[in-house]
């Protein structure tokens, strides 16, 4: 089998491969439509010959299309973020690396505005790691983002239960 789509690593799972087609019915596309769809987009007409990068693609073209269309509702958008970046090779962070450290920032920041917010956390990542943007964390350096941010939690729930306070 010819593996179709870009970074033709990973091959794609059968959980994309559920989504893929259940997301077709929802939506009642004929068949010819979306072996067309995947002629279009990946120069093949099986899903079954995409990549895991490729299927993540056509799961967000093919999500969008239903959730406009009324037929499917968008569940859980921050598990899905990162996901292509998870056949990264070597010390990179993990997509749950990059989502924890987003979950934290949410939880710490006082900026109500999300695309300032989303400022304010790569400038955040910048100061702390050296790095322009969360896709370049390397794991080292995710851990070191996510131990500042766990720094700031502290005083909103108070310290660690059997950490001990330094007194002045």
């Amino acid at each position: 089998m010819r593996q179709t789509g870009k970074g033709k690593g990973k091959p794609i799972t059968a959980n994309q491969c559920r989504k893929i087609h259940a997301m077709k019915s929802a939506m009642g596309m004929a068949d010819e439509d979306y072996r067309a769809m995947l002629r279009g987009m990946f120069g093949g007409e099986s899903s079954t010959h995409l990549s895991f990068q490729a299927a993540g693609q056509l799961i967000e073209e093919m999500e969008a299309k239903a959730v406009g269309m009324g037929v499917w509702t968008h569940k859980g958008g921050a598990v899905q973020r990162f996901n292509e970046l998870a056949d990264r090779k070597g010390s990179m962070a993990t997509p749950a690396q990059l989502r924890k450290i987003e979950a934290v920032w949410e939880e710490v920041s006082r900026i109500n505005d999300p695309d300032l917010r989303a400022k304010a956390l790569r400038n955040f990542v910048e100061r702390t790691a050296k790095v322009s943007a969360l896709r370049f964390l390397d794991k080292g350096r995710a851990t070191k983002v996510l131990n500042g941010l766990k720094a700031m939690q502290e005083p909103l729930n108070g310290p660690r239960p059997g950490k001990k306070l330094i007194s002045s």
